[in-house]
């Protein structure tokens, strides 16, 4: 079973304990060496210190090496292993010893015989006791001295160990109080996000014009609160949309299907003529090809908004083929309304998209023309090239089109109040937009009421067509 993902929280929590951690580590390492090295530099600068006094003790009298050490022969020299030693050798022979290294036989590790020089070393002592031990050879009053002084460790480490044990319990009291003030914080920042959750929870198919306040929201979720509010108007645009379309497309079948019906049970009545039979016969023909049209158009816009075009499906196609089989598929309609049509395209422009889908863009715009046109009037289509788009127009002198319907004629199941007793659908203009701009293009419409209507469909040519 997938295991659930963690909270922002405890996501908050682990990082920050972890990197709180390696920070800590990390200082306390250095604060550890840096105590241990001044310490170590201390005892250092201790030898050095009591090794010049002990150097300066030493002088020539009546042609002999004296070495006054009574001056120092005192306090913690004289204790017995006190941790306080030197030593002092003249041509390898004992000239001085600490009275702390009486009765021991102890030597102190040195430098290499015949090499003059300074030497600090860690020693064990007479007590096996870790101490620091400083060796200065030199050769003066032609004689060669080896000054050794010595320091007990033990005291220095204690205090060492005591700085560890005590930065080790404010490393872990330090990011304990680090984690849990990180975990209020996250609390207290989370909390918005927390209400902002329970906010969209009570949205639902019902409310869907509730919106967030993004002025009542963290900063940081004023933007995320404002997409969503987009996301809300869409999907409502998309809802109300949808159950338009169901409310229009089950009034637009009711009324041919009640034809139907009245038909048949007014036939079933009594025996009929065989003209009546006939008659009542082309009646319910004409309502089944109503209907027919009606599910075509909601199988198109159906197919439209649930498969968008991509653009692998896209493929060079010829502007003048798609308009040309639109004039040849109307000639019929045409003749039958006396209108005129007259076709003036570039043969060379090339667009990309779906043939089928373009055929039935222009089609729609085709039959739309000569549908609400006029007796003897003209349906007038040109395509041409315009600052790298191909722009077609397909010009009718038609009915046209008032004002107040211009904006509204691409909605579906629109039909203006002087065409609704035609047997159109009201879904051509809303399946021809839809068309037009899933190919990238955009159509617009100009009218003037009793002088005839210009739709534009401005569509962006192929590669390499744009010239």
């Amino acid at each position: 079973m997938k295991r659930a993902p963690c909270s922002i929280s405890c996501r908050l929590f682990v990082w920050l304990l972890g990197c709180s951690a390696i920070i800590f580590t990390a200082v306390g390492l250095f604060l550890y060496y840096e105590v241990e090295e001044i310490v170590l530099a201390s005892t250092d600068r201790a030898l050095h210190s009591k090794m010049e006094i002990c150097t300066g003790l030493l002088h020539e009298k009546e042609g002999m090496v004296e070495l006054e050490l009574s001056e120092i022969v005192s306090g913690e020299y004289v204790i017995p292993r006190s941790g306080h030693y030197y030593k002092v050798m003249m041509d390898n022979r004992l000239l001085a010893l600490s009275p702390s290294l009486v009765d021991d036989d102890f030597a102190f590790p040195a430098i290499l015989p015949g090499k003059s020089g300074e030497g600090v070393f860690n020693a064990s002592g007479p007590a096996g006791e870790p101490i620091r031990v400083l060796h200065h050879r030199f050769v003066t009053l032609g004689k060669t001295f080896d000054f050794t002084v010595a320091e007990s460790l033990v005291d220095s480490r204690e205090m060492v160990a005591t700085f560890k044990q005590m930065l080790l319990i404010a490393m872990a009291l330090g990011s304990a109080l680090l984690c849990g003030t990180a975990w209020l914080v996250a609390r207290m920042a989370l909390r918005p996000l927390a209400h902002f959750s329970t906010t969209i929870e009570t949205i639902s198919h019902q409310n869907l014009t509730e919106r967030i306040d993004a002025g009542q929201t963290a900063r940081e979720l004023s933007g995320l609160a404002h997409s969503f509010n987009a996301m809300l108007a869409r999907i409502h645009t998309v809802f109300e949309s949808q159950k338009r379309l169901v409310a229009d497309a089950s009034h637009e079948l009711k009324t041919p299907l009640s034809v139907v019906k009245t038909q048949c049970d007014v036939v079933l009545l009594r025996e009929r003529t065989t003209a009546e039979y006939v008659e009542a016969i082309h009646t319910v023909q004409e309502s089944v090809q109503g209907m027919t049209r009606l599910i075509n158009d909601l199988l198109s816009l159906a197919r439209l908004d649930a498969v968008p075009l991509a653009n692998g499906a896209l493929r060079p196609v010829s502007l003048a083929d798609c308009l040309e089989h639109g004039v040849q598929l109307t000639q019929h309609l045409a003749r039958e309304r006396q209108v005129q049509i007259s076709c003036s395209v570039d043969q060379s422009l090339t667009v990309m998209g779906t043939p089928t889908g373009l055929e039935e863009a222009f089609l729609n715009l085709i039959e739309n023309g000569i549908r609400y046109n006029r007796r003897h009037g003209t349906v007038a289509i040109t395509a041409e090239r315009q600052r790298g788009d191909a722009v077609v127009m397909v010009r009718d002198t038609g009915i046209g089109i008032n004002e107040c319907d211009r904006e509204r004629i691409f909605e579906r199941f629109f039909r203006a109040a002087d065409v609704r007793a035609s047997n159109g659908t009201g879904l051509g203009l809303s399946i021809v937009k839809s068309i037009v701009e899933a190919h990238g293009g955009k159509i617009t419409v100009a009218s003037e009421p009793g002088e005839g209507t210009v739709m534009t469909v401005v569509l962006p040519l192929a590669a390499g067509e744009t010239v």
